[in-house]
């Protein structure tokens, strides 16, 4: 028999064993913060739980402590983390980030962690967009693309194509005015908007990423290229071609993409969140359909180059959970989490493979073709966003709006450059 001195003894010895049990089992499980660009009653927002939720059920000791902070995140990211606050992973545009967190040296290098098959699931250039020095700090997970986003029954009545060239575009402009319609249409307010044009045109006629190497070249005479002048003038015949009407100059947003739902505009050269934000004035059944910027004479780029609005992931660097974030991370580069993103959140996703929306399908095929890949607008705001927002864009929407010629919009260019280069040696 065993004695009452034994029998506490055992019994001691199993809650000590038990509470070492407890303490072990507490000490692996893992709560992943993450600060979210997206606000919570969104569907992308929806989806990302899903997903998560998944996650949780195949991980059970990984569980996630959400903050829905809205467009603004790395914004409030940054004082939080100043005050102290530990954040593991979080969300944003990719090239806010590249210029933000990542530029800071605030971001964790996912290189190791992510494996040669989640590698080689993004859809070609993706990865490497925001790479540095080889090293990788971002996971993309949605995909938009810039397009021009048009009306492809309106396309038809004009019987009007897809242009495949600058000049084709520009009759196919006068076609559709001759039917009584505006072929595009701009938001005359929106600078970042309107220098899709310029951009493209530049990057059709010298490769992807002309406007850096033009604006790296610190005596300014990057921009004296004819290639720029050329951008720039092709910017003006769009006007003289009819491509928008007169008063296109004074719309405000969304002013202007609201024309496309109304049946008075053809389309608009912007990113593939167009159908989703005229969704509700367009209607389900809109014919959406979408096209490349077309080449232009002698030019060095391909039609299949893209311009691309993409948002990321990163692990913040002093997350103590980097590791078990990252692994958080591939699987949201998955099939099955792809899928979610697709299905609930109606949004174009990186991983190659994972069908779009049907109403960006035009969109899945260009990015699934693509031979290079910038960010939105050429990639200058995100390098130098400071001269992009105070230079770039105000005087090229000065030059397009017709108020100054292509010509002072060059030469301001040159010398704000050489400016720019010299009082920051």
């Amino acid at each position: 028999m065993v004695s009452e001195v034994s029998r506490r003894a055992l019994a001691a010895f199993a809650l000590t064993t038990a509470g070492l049990a407890a303490g072990a089992g507490t000490a692996s499980a893992k709560e992943l913060v993450f600060w979210s660009m997206w606000n919570e009653p969104e569907p992308q927002a929806a989806a990302l739980r899903k997903i998560m939720d998944n996650y949780t059920k195949a991980n059970p000791d990984v569980t996630f402590k959400v903050v829905w902070n809205g467009r603004q995140n790395q914004t409030k990211l940054r004082g939080a983390l100043q005050a102290g606050t530990q954040v593991d992973f979080m969300d944003q545009d990719s090239d806010q980030l590249a210029g933000g967190l990542q530029k800071e040296g605030l971001a964790y290098d996912l290189s190791a962690d992510l494996d040669a098959d989640t590698k080689g699931a993004f859809l070609p250039g993706v990865l490497d967009v925001y790479a540095d020095a080889g090293k990788l700090y971002q996971v993309p997970y949605v995909y938009n693309t810039v397009n021009f986003w048009y009306n492809k029954d309106m396309m038809k009545e004009v019987g009007g194509s897809v242009p495949q060239t600058f000049d084709e575009l520009l009759a196919l402009c006068g076609a559709v005015k001759n039917a009584g319609k505006q072929a595009l249409v701009i938001e005359g307010n929106v600078a970042f908007y309107n220098i899709l044009y310029f951009a493209n045109h530049l990057e059709r006629a010298k490769g992807s990423g002309a406007l850096i190497k033009a604006f790296e070249d610190k005596s300014g005479a990057g921009w004296s290229d004819p290639a720029v002048l050329e951008a720039a003038k092709a910017s003006r015949a769009l006007w003289d071609a009819g491509c928008f009407a007169d008063d296109a100059r004074g719309f405000q947003y969304p002013a202007g993409q609201q024309t496309i739902a109304l049946g008075d505009t053809m389309g608009e050269l912007v990113g593939s969140w167009l159908p989703t934000e005229l969704a509700e004035s367009a209607g389900k059944d809109f014919p959406w359909g979408a096209f490349n910027f077309p080449t232009v004479k002698g030019g060095a780029g391909k039609a299949t180059d893209l311009q691309v609005g993409l948002l990321s992931f990163i692990v913040l660097k002093g997350s103590p959970n980097a590791k078990e974030a990252a692994g958080f991370l591939k699987y949201v580069m998955s099939e099955e989490a792809q899928k979610i993103l697709v299905a609930d959140a109606g949004v174009g996703v990186t991983r190659k493979g994972v069908e779009w929306p049907a109403v960006l399908g035009d969109a899945y095929q260009s990015a699934s073709a693509a031979t290079a890949l910038s960010p939105f607008g050429g990639g200058l705001n995100v390098a130098y966003p400071d001269f992009t927002s105070q230079v770039l864009n105000p005087e090229y929407n000065k030059m397009f709006l017709g108020e100054t010629t292509p010509e002072q919009f060059v030469e301001t260019l040159v010398a704000k450059t050489k400016e720019f280069w010299a009082a920051n040696k």
